[in-house]
């Protein structure tokens, strides 16, 4: 007896819009991110995890000073112009007085001279606070060879820092900007207006057919014991670049950025859109 397999695929495809553009979706998806998306949607920093607390977190000083209040005055002192003008006044009053981690009893028994002198005594040793999440790890680096019949040599790397991925993406993904993630692929078609011709658009990641396919080999996989929540992608996007930390000298930083590719490009892209994680620091 000959058996015949049937698949039947709930596809979708959306209207036509007043550009000629369409999505042409697989599979139907259960909610549509293209709309419009309110400015309060996109946060000015990255996604973080806020507790129940809700008084302001004053982060840790950079070493070696002993308090924000102090480093900050001692940062506007080192900066600008040698003479203060009025318009350093102001720029003091706006960018150190006023600021929420600005202390005025940590200036008790404050003086310059000391300060400098625990500068100039620092060597850049001391310790580095990073947050609760963060991860230090010595990797090792299997370098090929100029020729390939000498084995690899091993670079070991120390002191790499990074946060766990699975973290970052629980984070984002229970963040408010979530709500305009596309988690379903699809093909975005252009329609010309007056000869009807169709075409396809390739414009984000989602509507690539790398992304397709593997949303469909996602499909197909068995399904985890008890677990009846929708099969997504995340698409994840590294970026990675030396950064100065001065206007003089050499003092650098590599950190490694992570975008999600389920982001419009037009909202990751942009200045305040918070899309961008701190996920790793090289050394350097």
């Amino acid at each position: 007896i000959q058996r015949v397999l049937l698949t039947l695929r709930d596809s979708l495809q959306t209207a036509f819009d007043y550009i000629g553009l369409s999505q042409q979706y697989p599979r139907r998806p259960s909610f549509e991110p293209d709309k419009y998306v309110s400015s309060t949607l996109l946060a000015d920093t990255c996604p973080t995890t806020t507790g129940t607390d809700s008084s302001p977190v004053v982060p840790q000083p950079p070493h070696p000073f002993p308090n924000m209040t102090v480093y900050r005055l001692m940062t506007w002192m080192n900066s600008g112009s040698h003479q203060k003008s009025e318009t350093e006044i102001t720029r003091l009053v706006k960018d150190v007085m006023q600021a929420r981690d600005f202390d005025a009893r940590d200036l008790d028994g404050f003086s310059v001279k000391r300060s400098l002198r625990t500068l100039d005594r620092d060597r850049g040793q001391g310790p580095v606070a990073f947050p609760d999440d963060w991860l230090e790890k010595d990797i090792a680096l299997d370098i090929p060879s100029k020729s390939k019949d000498d084995q690899a040599r091993s670079f070991r790397i120390s002191g790499f820092h990074y946060r766990p991925l699975i973290s970052v993406i629980r984070s984002a993904f229970a963040d408010i900007q979530a709500n305009v993630f596309h988690l379903f692929p699809f093909k975005r078609i252009w329609k010309d207006p007056l000869s009807g011709h169709q075409e396809r658009v390739f414009d984000e990641l989602y509507t690539s057919d790398s992304w397709l396919e593997a949303q469909e080999h996602l499909y197909r996989q068995p399904r985890e014991p008890g677990c009846s929540l929708e099969r997504v992608i995340a698409g994840l996007m590294f970026f990675s670049d030396a950064t100065h930390l001065a206007t003089f000298g050499t003092a650098k930083a590599w950190p490694l950025y992570l975008y999600f590719g389920n982001l419009t490009k037009y909202a990751r892209s942009a200045p305040k859109s918070g899309a961008c994680h701190l996920v790793g620091f090289f050394p350097s």
